[in-house]
Parts: C-alpha cells; structure tokens; sequence
C-alpha cells in the first residue's frame, strides 16, 4: 500500500508542473519547452562549441623571457627584457589571464629574535653561562647523592 502511494506521489510530482498553471495563466512546463531543451543543439556543451568556432585566431602570439631570478614568465603583451622571445602557437589554446606577481622583500641579514651582544657586555654574558652551568652542575650532584648513585 505504501508503495503505491510513493508511486502515486512520484508520477503526481511528474506530470504536475504540465496541469499547473503559472502567473500568466499557462502551464508552468509544456511539452515543446522539453523537446527544444533536448535538441542537439542544447546538449552540445559551451566549451566544445567554442572550441569548434570558425571565428577563434589561427595563430596566438605568446612572448616568453627569463626574469632576473633565471625564471621563465610568458606573456600575451610584447617584454623589452633581454632573450624576450615569440611564440606562436596554435589558437585554440585556453589562456588565463595572469595575476601582477607581489614584489618581493629581501630577508633581514640578522636572525630574526636574536640580540647582538656589545664586547662589553660580552664578558658578563659568559660569567651569568658559567654560573648557571655550575648550578646545573651542583643541582646533578644533589639529586645524585640523593637517590644513592652517586659515582
């Protein structure tokens, strides 16, 4: 029984938008509005009639150099950089266009966080190391004596 109504149900969600009429008091879908959606015409998918068009260029010219940096940059506009070369190649080609490329900041020459010590202060800087190293030390010694493994 249930299954008869799901099917009832199915075939009513079908057919109904052929009985209902729309603001302008037609059928909100007719027979002729499938049948032109499934003309050849239609299926035939946008990338592949452009791709067929008579009218796309024969030839594309691309232009290609090397930056500063020994990478290769292609272009559709003519560059003035030195080894610019032209491409031509075949015109039913995809191209994207390009986005300006961030200019590039060069490191800092320091490490980033580390503070430059003046000879100065450099003396004091190995006296508080020693000291902690002998407190490292003497802590060692402690825990040593402590749990009985001492040498």
């Amino acid at each position: 029984m249930m299954i008869k109504v799901m099917v009832f149900i199915v075939i009513l969600a079908c057919a109904g938008p052929f009985f209902i009429k729309g603001p302008d008091g037609k059928p909100l879908l007719t027979i002729d509005e499938i049948m032109a959606d499934l003309s050849p015409a239609n299926l035939i998918p946008n990338a592949v009639k452009s791709a067929a068009d008579p009218s796309a260029p024969a030839l594309t010219k691309v232009y290609r150099w090397q930056d500063e940096n020994g990478v290769w940059q292609f272009s559709d506009n003519p560059n003035d950089a030195p080894g610019a070369e032209v491409m031509e190649l075949d015109g039913k080609i995809n191209t994207i266009e390009s986005v300006a490329p961030q200019p590039v900041t060069k490191s800092p020459t320091a490490i980033p966080g580390v503070a430059t010590v003046s000879p100065g202060q450099a003396a004091e800087l190995m006296d508080t190391v020693n000291n902690l190293q002998e407190t490292i030390d003497q802590r060692k010694a402690d825990m040593d004596a402590l749990s009985g493994m001492q040498r």
